[in-house]
């Protein structure tokens, strides 16, 4: 057993090693560009193998819940509403019956409203996000299908203070949300790091599936889809909502599509 080992992989490692030692010694310069190739393409791997592997648990795990509670007599959780006030900090409870609320409550205190939430803990805990009202009654909220895990690790770099702020990212990793408007990062800092954002002076640092690296600034945002992810402009939006523009303005950059 050992002699085989040795000889179909011990001894053809050890020829390679040889033979790569020799290229390097005579050409140093292509030697570096193959060895920085192989890394970087290990990364990619590594990467989206685990990525895979992370998303196959969660689906297992989401089978499992499905058929304990498919088995149980319960009574479904209704989804529960909350809005969030970017210039008080501020995050206002709803609850469960806001369908019962006008149109002119919600015209009302429009001003305040910076970013909608809708919160579904049957089975497991997971999150939409709006941008505004309109946004939220236009969408399908009965619609909780997952996207695949976009990001690999996301830092929050301010007062030249770095932290990765990816970690609760996966209960938001559904088709059609809006993620890092200043509003949704102010309200996430909060809720799960108790941090504060300092406003129009911080930078994203992203490094997605496909290992793209990219800054997002607080004029920009992202939003999922089924298939990947787009980068927004903030002032775009705005002035798409403005013309009565029902669409989402036109990305300067596509994120990771599915290949």
């Amino acid at each position: 057993m050992f002699s085989e080992i040795f000889n179909y992989f011990v001894i053809p490692t050890m020829v390679s090693l040889g033979a790569f030692g020799v290229f390097y010694i005579l050409n140093p310069d292509s030697a570096n560009k193959v060895m920085k190739n192989v890394a970087w393409e290990s990364v990619k791997m590594y990467s989206k193998a685990s990525i895979y592997l992370e998303n196959l648990a969660q689906s297992s795990s989401t089978d499992e819940d499905f058929i304990d509670n498919d088995n149980d007599d319960f009574e479904e959780i209704k989804p529960l509403l909350s809005y969030y006030d970017f210039d008080d900090g501020l995050e206002v409870q709803m609850g469960c019956d806001y369908e019962t609320l006008p149109e002119e409550w919600w015209n009302v205190i429009e001003e305040n409203v910076d970013l909608i939430i809708l919160k579904n803990e049957n089975p497991t805990e997971l999150f939409k996000t709006f941008k505004n009202h309109k946004k939220f009654t236009s969408a399908d909220n009965n619609n909780w299908d997952k996207v695949e895990k976009q990001f690999v690790q996301i830092e929050l770099v301010q007062n030249e203070v770095c932290i990765d702020i990816h970690k609760y990212l996966d209960s938001f990793y559904i088709n059609g949300n809006i993620l890092f408007t200043p509003a949704f990062l102010k309200w996430y800092l909060q809720k799960w790091f108790n941090k504060t954002l300092n406003e129009d002076t911080y930078t994203l640092k992203i490094f997605d599936k496909d290992v793209n690296l990219f800054n997002l600034t607080p004029k920009q945002y992202i939003i999922l889809a089924d298939d990947g992810y787009k980068i927004k402009n903030m002032d775009d939006e705005s002035e798409s909502e403005e013309t009565g523009d029902d669409e989402e303005s036109t990305s300067e950059y596509e994120g990771a599509q599915d290949d």
